[in-house]
């Protein structure tokens, strides 16, 4: 398989994932702590969007920057609230897979050397795709878990 059609295909599975795990959330929901200590489904998607927007940019894509994105939804942020509504931060994360997927299909080096930016080291690119994806895949999948705290039933 082409490596562009398994990275568009992995990463929009992903947005399937949201819409199970997020059917039924509203967005008074998705705004509130579940637990303490737990973020809010609201902002760990915000974080989601942050990433697939820095992951455009890294394989090439265009997308203009937007500060926001990186200020609110920092790793080891509060986790509180978000500063779009649920609805719209549904709509982002879809709009950011449709720029990725456009960016894949341009893709050609696939081994340049790309520092990954969880992690702050220089690998192949492909690489740092595997790990970015992990690392969205482990997110949706706490959606998945905040749903049941508030009360939904398992979504997968």
């Amino acid at each position: 398989m082409e490596r562009g059609k398994l990275w568009r295909s992995a990463f929009g599975n992903n947005v399937r994932l949201l819409e199970m795990n997020g059917a039924g959330l509203t967005p008074e929901m998705a705004s509130q702590r579940p637990a303490n200590g737990v973020a809010s489904a609201a902002w760990i998607l915000g974080h989601l969007v942050s990433f697939r927007r820095r992951t455009v940019r890294l394989v090439g894509g265009d997308l203009p920057e937007d500060p926001i994105w990186e200020q609110h939804y920092a790793r080891g942020g509060p986790g509180a609230k978000a500063h779009l509504g649920w609805p719209e931060l549904v709509e982002a994360f879809q709009s950011a897979d449709q720029a990725l997927k456009a960016a894949f299909q341009q893709l050609t080096d696939w081994d340049r050397p790309t520092t990954n930016p969880a992690l702050g080291i220089e690998q192949p690119l492909e690489q740092v795709l595997a790990f970015l994806f992990m690392h969205e895949c482990y997110h949706l999948g706490q959606i998945g878990i905040i749903r049941k705290l508030h009360g939904l039933p398992g979504a997968i």
